[in-house]
């Protein structure tokens, strides 16, 4: 992960994101702030740090989507057809009640069931993966989120 320093601003959110993967890899339990704090046998006192992370001004999502997709484009077991590295993209629509969430928008529903409305407001996940081999199976690793 030493690749994805350059990517920061500030060194001490570089080692908060080293800590917090760490604890997202090694949590046992539902995935929020304190079971990864907890993971890492870190107390109650970093709360309140670790959640300035995700608004820090050290750290820009698009500069650490393409470090990521550089240093994982050069990973030994990136799946390849005829050279190429493959790619797999994916999303789903969730529909959502309110009228005035943040990141809610109008969305086409493609659905051919006709009890079910042409238009919904909701959430709309996507992402991009990038096919790695693991053993005799592929794994779809997250190149990008939108």
């Amino acid at each position: 992960m030493t690749n994805l320093r350059p990517v920061f601003s500030r060194h001490a959110t570089y080692e908060w994101l080293v800590i917090l993967i760490w604890g997202i890899l090694l949590c046992t339990q539902h995935r929020a702030i304190t079971s990864v704090l907890n993971a890492m046998g870190l107390t109650q006192h970093y709360y309140t740090q670790a959640l300035h992370w995700f608004h820090s001004q050290g750290i820009s999502a698009q500069k650490l989507s393409i470090g990521w997709h550089k240093w994982l484009i050069t990973h030994p077991k990136v799946h390849r057809l005829r050279g190429q590295p493959v790619y797999v993209g994916d999303g789903i629509k969730v529909g959502k009640e309110g009228k005035k969430m943040p990141a809610v928008k109008k969305l086409h529903n493609e659905s051919e069931n006709v009890t079910k409305a042409e238009w919904i407001r909701g959430h709309y996940f996507g992402v991009i993966t990038l096919l790695l081999e693991a053993g005799s199976c592929l794994k779809a690793v997250p190149v990008t989120l939108g």
